[in-house]
């Protein structure tokens, strides 16, 4: 392995130096029980899910506090972004295996530039087990590469793996957003630390360059679906690569497209404040449980708002975040919202995506029969001009 260490420095931030330490006993720890574990369980077994929940954590806490996660497993001692790990005697034959292990597979250490999402984690389990290949590349095992873990390679030269580009990159940003909501519903739930601001503009503002980039592969990551308990991760990482995309057919500005991304991650976390078997029930909901979930986007609304700064781009993605769920023109005797722009486009979004995926009480509709419905059905809820462009929009998923 290079001897050349990364350009991130822990010794300049000497006030997370104790938190850094506690992070990377708890990173290594967790590491040795799933390489004891990997021995004798397949790597989608729960008695992983603890372990691979402490180091995706541990992983997002550096990653807020840091910029970075880089842990190295060296024969001198173990570091985590720069600073040594120190341990109590009693750990020292663990360590001993666990650096051994790795070392036989070519792997000094691991980093990641975002959290890594479940999928990469369960793979991680599978690489280090014996059905894993004895010599994993830099994104793991080259059939099913990480998203966005990396192993750090005693042999770099022999082990650089140059499909790490662009495309690691777009998949990255999307894992990442899925976790960032899935993250921020949880917190709200039981009034725990929201994850900071910037780590969702981070993640959107690279959703706005790749699509710049790469549109056609862009906008194919909204293909991803998912199971009904992790819907909404997905749901909003998709309407946030739908309202991107559009607002980039209307030929909006780099900072108007980002705003809509963030706005689209917002868009649903009210839910966090609705019971989740109320979520999963199939069937007419009573009057009380209707109201419940109309009430959900002005807590949408408010998480954006939390705790921070308000200014004008933070009052515009709450107003979308809330507006996309009102219909542009009410029924009955209601009065006539005046939607922005950003609503309405995350509003034509969001419905795409919803009839476009399984859900507990329906199946997914087809490209054409959603189409359909919000031009017939659901008409009323839309601008008229901006979901006739919607078929121009979404065509490439279609290939």
């Amino acid at each position: 392995m290079s001897a050349e260490r990364s350009v991130f420095d822990a010794t300049s931030s000497a006030a997370t130096r104790e938190r850094r330490q506690q992070l990377g006993q708890q990173i290594t720890l967790a590491i040795s029980s799933l390489l004891r574990n990997a021995r004798n369980y397949s790597e989608d077994n729960a008695v992983f899910t603890p372990v691979l929940a402490q180091i995706q954590q541990s992983i997002f806490a550096l990653l807020e506090a840091d910029g970075a996660f880089e842990l190295e497993l060296l024969d001198e001692g173990i570091y985590l972004n720069r600073q040594a790990v120190k341990f109590d005697a009693i750990y020292l034959p663990l360590l001993t295996a666990v650096r051994t292990d790795l070392k036989q597979r070519g792997i000094g250490g691991m980093t990641a530039a975002v959290a890594p999402p479940n999928a990469d984690l369960r793979q991680l389990v599978r690489v280090l087990s014996p059905r894993g290949p004895p010599h994993p590349g830099a994104r793991g095992d080259p059939s099913r590469p990480f998203v966005a873990l990396r192993f750090k390679l005693r042999d770099a030269g022999a082990g650089e793996d140059p499909s790490a580009d662009r495309s690691a990159r777009l998949v990255a940003a999307y894992a990442h957003a899925v976790f960032f909501v899935d993250h921020t519903i949880q917190q709200l739930r039981v009034s725990g630390e929201l994850i900071p601001l910037w780590a969702a503009s981070r993640v959107v503002q690279d959703l706005v360059d790749l699509q710049r980039d790469m549109p056609l592969r862009f906008l194919q990551l909204a293909r991803c679906k998912a199971a009904s308990e992790d819907y909404w991760g997905f749901h909003a990482a998709n309407v946030a690569v739908l309202a991107i995309s559009f607002g980039s057919r209307l030929g909006l500005t780099k900072a108007r497209r980002h705003d809509l991304g963030m706005a689209a991650l917002f868009h649903d976390v009210g839910m966090a404040a609705i019971p989740a078997a109320l979520l999963e029930r199939q069937g007419k909901l009573e009057v009380g449980a209707q109201r419940a979930l109309k009430a959900s986007p002005l807590f949408a609304a408010r998480a954006i708002l939390r705790d921070r700064e308000v200014h004008p781009s933070a009052l515009e993605r709450a107003l979308a975040a809330y507006e996309c769920h009102l219909d542009l023109v009410p029924l009955g005797d209601d009065p006539v919202p005046e939607i922005g722009l950003g609503g309405r486009i995350l509003g034509i979004c969001e419905s795409y995506d919803a009839l476009t995926t399984t859900r507990p009480f329906r199946p997914a509709r087809t490209h054409q029969e959603a189409l359909r419905i919000m031009t017939t059905e659901q008409v009323f809820r839309f601008d008229p001009q901006l979901v006739d462009l919607l078929p121009s929009v979404v065509e490439p998923l279609l290939r």
